[in-house]
């Protein structure tokens, strides 16, 4: 039923949304279709859609397997409610609003002495890397300031030997009701922030300031895999933000790379692309040649009579594919130069070959004939003498010049 439907679009999301805006708009979504609040025949399917977009997006693991197979499984299992599975997973909407407004974390449950327990908040990055670290990997650094635990006071907020009072708004239970669209909902206490304690002003912790949380500077080491590619993000699971109300989890850490364009190589996936500059009578010949690779030179064989714009393909000469042993192929654009000037000798031989092609004689040979008497002819080489073993020739003429070079 759902499976067909864009899930951002039934969020009404862009593809890049951050966590914050699908979490709005489902908050939204939710309280105008949850069958709770909703009596028309087609809320529930409505709500089923939504909830089962949320589900996926929410996730980043299975929201990066939706954006590349176009499903949360790969594998083809059961998703989000699945048939006949009703609204037993989604629960209440008292149940909804009291997970969009716990506050602070991305999940939230019953914590210690009546708190609650969340989870912190994802971190982003970004580090730019050059074109042949992505294709080797590499290992960087990234410097963050994530919200962690106040050292000094050990997250309580309070000064050593300090002890906490009992909130008076919650009576130490950590949490509170108030009443939104009809619901009462169920949240973190405001005063004590779920802690269900509070610290008098003088006792608060110099360091955070009675918050139990600062922000801390610091460089995390990022492993770039051999094959990266731009655009691509790593998680670093629990490198992200500690939660600021509650016990529980830091969030992830999420780099994005930026890989540096090659002056040289053109990539396009896991395979390589290079523009490869030939001798003309390489290519006429045949031989070898020298290409670049991402791994070095390596040695090419080019066949007689190549064209220009022929295409020579390199197998395992590309990039390393991501979570695979095998590697991408390099496509090599035979790009047939020839020369801007010619030495007197060269001219000839070419003007020979020309000759022989067309079948008449050379240039310097028809310049001549002009210019001599038409009447003396007993002493010239005969036609067919000229033409014998003329491809023998000029083959050898060519490689000698090579060599010259």
């Amino acid at each position: 039923m759902c499976a067909s439907a864009d899930l951002y679009s039934v969020l009404g999301v862009k593809r890049d949304a951050s966590q914050a805006e699908i979490k709005k708009a489902y908050y939204q979504l939710a309280k105008k279709y949850h069958p709770d609040a909703n009596k028309a025949p087609e809320a529930k399917e409505k709500f089923l859609k939504i909830q089962e977009a949320y589900d996926t997006l929410s996730d980043e693991t299975k929201r990066q397997s939706y954006d590349q197979f176009g499903t949360a499984d790969p594998m083809g299992g059961m998703g989000g409610g699945g048939p006949g599975g009703g609204f037993q997973g989604f629960g209440s909407m008292e149940d909804i609003l009291s997970q969009m407004f716990g506050g602070g974390g991305r999940a939230r449950g019953p914590g210690r002495s009546g708190g609650f327990m969340s989870v912190g908040e994802d971190v982003e990055a970004q580090v730019t890397v050059s074109f042949m670290e992505a294709v080797r990997g590499t290992q960087t650094t990234v410097t963050i300031t994530p919200i962690v635990k106040c050292e000094p006071c050990g997250g309580q907020g309070a000064k050593k030997g300090a002890k906490r009072e009992t909130c008076r708004t919650c009576r130490g239970t950590g949490t509170a009701m108030f009443a939104m669209g009809g619901f009462h909902v169920q949240q973190p206490c405001p005063d004590c922030s779920g802690e269900g304690s509070t610290i008098r002003a003088k006792d608060r912790c110099t360091t955070c300031g009675g918050q139990g949380r600062v922000r801390e500077r610091k460089p995390v080491v990022v492993d770039i895999p051999p094959g990266c590619d731009n655009g691509m993000r790593i998680c670093m699971q629990g490198q992200g933000d500690a939660p600021v109300e509650g016990e529980g989890p830091a969030g992830d850490l999420y780099v994005r790379v930026r890989v540096i364009p090659s002056k040289q190589f053109r990539r396009k996936g896991a395979d390589i692309y290079l523009a490869l500059d030939l001798p003309f009578t390489t290519a006429i010949l045949g031989g070898t040649v020298r290409a670049p690779t991402v791994d070095g030179d390596v040695e090419v064989k080019i066949r007689a009579g190549t064209q220009p714009g022929d295409e020579l393909r390199l197998r395992g000469k590309g990039v390393q594919k991501i979570n695979e042993s095998s590697r991408g192929d390099q496509y090599l654009a035979l790009n047939v130069k020839l020369p801007a000037a010619l030495t007197e000798k060269q001219r000839e031989l070419i003007e020979q070959f020309e000759a022989d092609v067309l079948g008449r004689p050379t240039r310097s040979a028809s310049a001549s004939d002009g210019a001599s008497d038409s009447g003396s002819s007993g002493s010239g080489t005969a036609k067919g003498d000229t033409k014998k073993g003329f491809f023998d020739r000029i083959k050898k003429d060519f490689e000698k010049l090579k060599g010259d070079k």
